[in-house]
This record gives C-alpha cells, structure tokens and sequence, in this order.
C-alpha cells in the first residue's frame, strides 16, 4: 500500500527531475487525502509558481504558511511568489518577517533590500543590505546595492567608499564595475550640470570610463553600463572635452545599443559626432536623418540631439533643396524690414547689432556705450524686433553722438512659445544683413548685443582684408551646431563673401518659414552653407579667429 509519505517521496522527485506534469497529480492526490498537509501544499505552490501560474500557486503557499507560519522556506517562497504576481507590498512584508525569523540568510535580506529600493524606500534597502552584509561581509552585489541605496540618500562619500570595495571583491563583476565608474565620473564633476568653460580632471575621467569599459567587456548587454558611456561621451563632446579615443571607443557601444533599441537617440548622436570628428559631417547628416525618420516631428522638436541634427546638412547636395536668394522668395514670409534711419555715408566696415526690445535695454545699450567709448568713429547699424517708444527714442538720442542708423520689423508673437521666439531673435539678423548688404554693399560687422568693445575695430576690419568672410572657431570638436560660435561674424561685399551671406540667410529662412527652426539654427548655418561650397570648390576666403581668444570683444557667457 502506497502511504502518503511514499507518495510525497515520489512527487518530489519527479518536481526536482523538472517532470512538473507527473509531480501535479501526485500533489493533488495527496491534499485529496489530506487537504492540510502542509508540505504538499507549499510543494505544489512552488511547483504552480514555476510553471508562471502565481494565480494558483499564491492561495496554496498562504495555506502552507497559515499552517506553519514559522517556517522560513514557506515564507520566503509565498514572497518571492507574490512578488512574481507584482503585489509588492504583500512581498515586502512577507520578505521582511522571513528576514526577521532568520536574520543568518543574507539573501533574503538582500533581496528585502532590492525590493525596497525598487520601491524607492532607500532607508529601509539600506538596512537591509546592511544585515545581508553582517552575515557575508564578501557578498559583491549586496555592497554594490547598498552604495546606490547611500547615493539616494545623499551620502556619495559612503556610496563611493562602497563601490570601491566591491569592485576590490569582484574585479570582473559588471555592476561594481558600473557603479564604481558612477562615483567616479562624480568624483570627476559630471554629475554637475558641464559647460565649455569648466574644465574635469581628464585622468578621472578616464578611470572612470575604464571602468565602465571593463563593465561592458563582462557583460556586453549592460545597458546602465552603455547608457553611462554614452551619456558621458555626449557631455564631454558637448563641453569640448572629448579626447578621439573616448569617441571611437563608445561609438562601438552606441551601433550595440542601436541594434537593441534603434531609437536610442543618444546613441545615434555619439555615432554621428564620431563622423562629424572624422570630418564626415555630410555622413552624420544623412545618418541623423535616416534615425529622424523613426519619430514623429513632435517627437524630433522634443529631442535634444535629434532637434540639433535635424538642422543640420551638410556635403556637396545640402544647398540643392533651398529657394533662389531673391526678395520674393526669401523675405515675403516674413515681416518686412523698416529702415528708420541710415548709419553714415562711406564704404567702410558697417557695425551690425539685432536684438529685440528687453535685449535692447538689457544689453544692447551697454555695447553701443562702449562702442562710444571707443576714440575711433564706427558707423553702427541696430536692427530691433517689435521696440519699443522708448528704445526708438534712445537710439534717436545716441544718433546725434554716433554714426547711428536703425531699423525694425514688427512681429505678432502671439502663440509663440518661448524657443520658438528666441530662435527667431537669434536668426532673422542674417536676413536683415544680407538685405542690408545688397542695399549698401560695404563690410558688414556682426556682433551679438549681449557683448562689448574691448578695443577699436580698425585692426579688426584690417584682419579681414583679402578675405570674403571673418568667422569664429570652436576648434575643440563641440559638433556642427557649436563649431562657428555667430557671437562675431564679418562679411565683406565681394562675390563670394555676397554669396556665402546670401546662402545662409536663404538656409535658416527656409527652416523658419517650414516651422523646423531651433535654437542654434543661426549657427547651423554658417556651418552647413561653409562645409557645401567647399565641397563643391566654391568656399569663400576664410579669416578664422578663435572664440577662446579674440581680443576685441568681451562676451557674456551667463545671462
């Protein structure tokens, strides 16, 4: 005669041989015997939960448990199960009483701890990784956790000190590979926002890197891993701090995570800077506009890096779609230009400032101040969106002391929302100055209105002699949008400098009269009309100056 202990022998050992189908019945027949039999209840519990039902397997474990709420194994498989089922509460507190009965198993612990941070209780993980390593003081992943449930809880030395032991107990594990690297690059100053002007320590950055480098070489599918790499070759390459190896190296990484997700647009923007720096700008373009085609235009103008590229071509065709520079097709959508008063008679350099009226007052008055200051004469040109009566009687007033000429356009801004209005402040100047240079054909001196003079002009304008255009350089590879910084530009009246003015005039008003204009469009541009008729063996004459040293103007960085 078969006992029901013979049974239970024979059903766990069809469950531990994975035979699921022939241990199901034998459990079944024994709780037909004995519907209280507690291991066979908690047995075909487990074997339910295996078998992706929790459904059926979380009644049979509560009774289990019910019957011996004592016994840690029927707790610990009621939580892993109810977690399972996506009922986190329930798990949690089931996990924390099988973590009370038995505080000598540091996996429950751990897994209490993970369940908690997951949850966002960064206090209660932290405890409870704490109590996973009383008992297993060697245990990797438990220190690796716990350092990010210290980082939530703003306490980056403790979680740094953590990351560093765990990667001195498991050097080839991926995840203390990653964290170590997190602390790092934040040891490194990128976890603050990073600009241009602020230097990192490159020996810190590339530990870190390193250590997200090895990450990936144990487990090439870490995605923290590869997002952390990516995101942090995207900062430096933003703040010009990129070395070519980092490049390279994480564009790899960016083409893997492509394949996983191809709409990973931080990826797709490492490969295309990877190009750009290879002096391929032309194939980052065409690249950024085959991953542009996988959103919508929402989804394009939401995007930071899809929103830069999208203003961006380049190569011998990148000129063939725009309209002619003639007035109709160029300038009749938009506002025409009134010219109020002209600057002085002459053919000399013409000094061009284009702002709106809370720039005028803000900005543009301190630099017409110090253009006053200035022992030489400089005939000075203000452009002026929607001023007011105020900034047209300040001007009246500067031009009795200065060889002052003024103009305007009036613009309804109404549902224009914020970019979409500065982008246009930012752009319209290089319509009004090719309109300007056709009307009285001499040099044309750009500044922005948020600068000042340092010093006379004269040398400057000699500087630009023998060349069709003057242009300031970012030469630490910031991308196409940041290498020709538009804070200075010159234009001289010859065929070619004529030619290039015109063409980026006609570039950024076709991108603002089809709605794809964005921030730093004006200096798209230049870049993109430049990068063309050198293709096609037509480039002006370049006079490139350095935006890190250029003598005659002292630039605001923060307004």
């Amino acid at each position: 005669m078969v006992t029901l202990r013979d049974a239970l022998a024979a059903a766990v050992g069809h469950h531990q041989a994975g035979r699921l189908d022939a241990a199901r019945p034998l459990y079944h027949s024994i709780l037909r015997s004995q519907p209280g039999h507690p291991d066979a209840l908690h047995l075909l519990g487990v074997l339910e939960s295996q078998s992706g039902r929790p459904g059926a397997a979380l009644p049979l474990l509560r009774r289990a448990v019910a019957l011996l709420p004592g016994d840690v194994d029927f707790l610990g498989n009621l939580a892993r199960t109810l977690r399972a089922a996506g009922q986190s509460d329930a798990a949690e507190h089931v996990f924390a009483r099988t973590a009370a009965l038995d505080p000598a198993d540091a996996q429950t612990a751990f897994t209490l701890g993970s369940l908690r941070l997951e949850r966002g209780d960064a206090a209660g993980a932290a405890a409870a990784f704490a109590q996973a390593l009383a008992r297993r003081p060697d245990f990797a992943e438990a220190r690796i956790n716990r350092a990010n449930a210290l980082a939530a809880l703003d306490r980056p030395e403790d979680a740094a000190r953590l990351r560093r032991q765990a990667v001195a107990l498991a050097p080839g594990h991926p995840d203390a590979l990653h964290n170590a690297a997190v602390s790092a690059l934040a040891d490194a100053g990128l976890d603050r926002p990073l600009s241009h002007a602020r230097r990192l320590d490159p020996e810190r950055v590339e530990r870190a890197v390193g250590a997200l480098i090895r990450a990936l070489a144990a487990d090439p599918q870490h995605g923290a891993a590869a997002d952390a790499l990516i995101g942090t070759a995207l900062a430096l390459v933003q703040a010009g701090q990129a070395p070519e190896w980092l490049l390279d190296r994480t564009a790899r990484t960016a083409l893997t995570a492509l394949r996983r997700n191809p709409r990973d647009t931080r990826a797709a923007a490492v490969v295309a800077y990877r190009f750009y720096r290879r002096g391929r700008t032309d194939l980052a373009s065409r690249f950024m506009r085959r991953v542009s085609r996988r959103f919508t235009a929402a989804e394009v103008a939401a995007d930071f890096e899809l929103r830069l590229w999208s203003m961006v071509r380049a190569g011998r065709r990148a000129l063939e779609d725009l309209p002619d520079a003639d007035a109709d097709a160029l300038f009749g959508a938009f506002p025409p230009l009134e010219l109020l008063a002209e600057p002085s008679t002459g053919s000399g350099p013409l000094l061009a400032v284009s702002c709106d009226d809370d720039y005028y007052r803000r900005f543009a008055t301190g630099l017409l101040d110090s253009v006053e200051a200035q022992a030489e004469s400089v005939a000075v040109h203000v452009h002026v969106v929607n001023p007011s009566p105020e900034t047209l009687a300040d001007l009246a007033r500067r031009r009795e002391r200065l060889p002052l000429g003024y103009s305007r356009e009036a613009v309804d801004f109404t549902g224009w929302d914020d970019h979409r209005r500065t982008t246009y402040y930012a752009c319209i100047r290089f319509l009004r100055w090719h309109q300007l240079m056709a009307l009285w054909g001499r040099p044309l001196l750009h500044l922005d209105a948020d600068c000042t003079l340092a010093g006379g002009l004269n040398d400057l304008a000699a500087l630009l002699e023998g060349a069709d255009v003057g242009l300031l350089r970012d030469a630490r590879w910031r991308g196409p949008t940041r290498e020709i910084t538009v804070c200075f530009a010159g234009f001289q009246p010859t065929p070619r400098g004529r030619a290039f003015l015109a063409l980026t005039a006609t570039y950024i008003g076709a991108f603002l009269r089809e709605g794809r204009g964005f921030w730093m469009l004006d200096q798209a541009a230049p870049f993109a009309v430049l990068d063309a008729l050198e293709w096609c063996g037509e480039g002006p004459r370049v006079r490139w100056f350095d935006v890190l040293d250029f003598p005659w103007v002292r630039f605001i960085g923060e307004k």
